[in-house]
């Protein structure tokens, strides 16, 4: 029973498949690949990053959509099409093939909305009232429509994006609250999510999602005006935007949204430089820690992402995903400039080649939870990709291993010899290793070739 029992925490579906959500929003990556970017692994190899992302530990991956990015024209002077639905479709299905999970941030507008600009997409222009409630309600349901029959349907869907001061805008600048206007506004991409997994037999969870600054007034403020049905409060924490001083202020902040109003909390957005160079001339959106001590350093940005992930799993929270760790520079051009103006706060290391900074290690956060005292650091997989053998450091001989498929299914059952399991009849995919420390599970993902 010991066996079915842990099969089933790994591969139901919903958020409990993992002991904890962690990842990354890599949006850009599809842009960045088109336009010459390249991705290393530590051997200097070039690497896809989705692949990179889910053998580092990864096990969910964020994407943005715009409604008609075409409308926006680049620094560049080209018409902008990152971030629309095929480029979703394209994204998804990479993290999909490498076994992570998938959450949709819908925007609802044709670019960047966030606590300055909630600005509606060009085709809503003028709409008002009830046939606007319609426009978003159908919108939202082709979207998830569109993402299913190319057999992507998110785990997660967001509805707006950073919403702190309206939704859905007339103007640029985010005009205010307006109720019960910007309820009925909520409330219509929320029933079509409902009715959509009513529809289909899905399961998408709906989140909302706020700043670290403005999440216990707007979870209330949002209560009070009758929008209440979702699932998650999803959380942009940005030490550099933040008005925290320590950790444990966010922890309680989490906590207090998860007690008070019934909801999971996750981290939806973070990031944290580790150096204030350039590897381009666009300019850096971040070069500071603001009010928090970490060093600008590649261990520095490591130290800060695993305290934050831990003070999050700690305080009840469901998850934290980085923001565009895969943002390298490259020929690409967004509305402001050509190359990335987040490198520093990236997951690759422009200095030495983009091969991955120490940061990736706290991917593994699960597996360190699950042999806590029990020499965890001994304790690994290698090589990682593999082919006919895969070698295990720190284990016994006679440690049995299970291996199961993506979708669950048991694939070998043996004994380790001479601490070595033969692969060779496995065909190339992702796969994940199950054993027992003690009476510790221990699960690792392992990509076959």
């Amino acid at each position: 029973m010991k066996k079915i029992i842990a099969v089933f925490l790994i591969f139901s579906s919903g958020l409990s498949a993992q002991c904890f959500t962690i990842g990354a929003d890599l949006s850009y990556a599809n842009s960045v690949l088109a336009n010459g970017g390249v991705y290393r692994d530590q051997n200097n190899a070039v690497v896809n990053p989705y692949a990179l992302f889910a053998q580092k530990g990864a096990n969910m991956v964020r994407m943005r959509l715009f409604h008609t990015p075409q409308n926006i024209t680049s620094h560049c002077g080209g018409v902008i099409s990152a971030n629309d639905i095929n480029d979703v479709i394209e994204g998804f299905t990479s993290a999909k093939a490498n076994g992570m999970k998938l959450n949709l941030a819908i925007h609802y507008g044709d670019y960047f909305n966030d606590p300055n600009t909630q600005k509606r997409p060009q085709a809503w222009n003028g709409l008002t009232g009830v046939v606007l409630q319609n426009a978003i309600y159908n919108y939202t349901t082709s979207v998830l429509q569109t993402l299913k029959n190319n057999n992507v349907t998110p785990d997660i869907v967001a509805i707006g994006n950073e919403t702190t001061w309206g939704f859905i805008d007339d103007s640029s600048t985010t005009n205010g609250w307006t109720w019960p206007e910007d309820a009925n506004k909520f409330n219509s991409a929320l029933t079509a999510v409902d009715d959509f997994n009513n529809s289909n037999n899905t399961s998408i969870k709906k989140a909302v999602h706020f700043t670290d600054n403005t999440a216990s007034w707007l979870a209330g403020l949002f209560t009070s005006n009758n929008v209440f049905n979702y699932d998650i409060i999803g959380i942009s924490f940005y030490p550099y935007w933040s008005n925290f001083t320590s950790l444990t202020q966010l922890g309680t902040l989490v906590n207090t949204l998860k007690t008070t109003y019934n909801k999971d909390v996750m981290i939806f957005e973070t990031g944290i430089p580790w150096t204030i160079s350039n590897s381009d001339s666009y300019t850096n959106s971040i070069n500071s820690n603001s009010n928090f001590n970490y060093p600008i350093s590649p261990a520095g940005q490591k130290q800060f992402f695993n305290d934050l992930v831990t003070t999050v799993y700690n305080a009840g929270g469901k998850g934290v995903l980085y923001w565009e760790p895969d943002w390298i520079t490259s020929a690409f051009c967004d509305k402001w400039g050509q190359g990335s103006s987040y490198e520093n706060l990236s997951f690759f290391n422009f200095l030495s080649n983009n091969t991955p900074l120490p940061i990736f290690d706290v991917f593994d956060f699960c597996n360190a939870l699950s042999t806590q005292g029990q020499n965890k650091n001994d304790i690994n997989l290698y090589p990682n990709p593999a082919r006919d053998f895969i070698y295990f450091k720190g284990l016994n001989e006679y440690t049995e291993v299970s291996v199961y498929d993506v979708f669950g299914r048991l694939i070998l059952n043996k004994n380790l010899k001479e601490k070595m399991l033969d692969i060779s009849e496995l065909h190339s995919g992702i796969y994940y290793f199950e054993f027992y420390v003690f009476e510790n599970k221990i699960v690792k993902k392992v990509i076959v070739n």
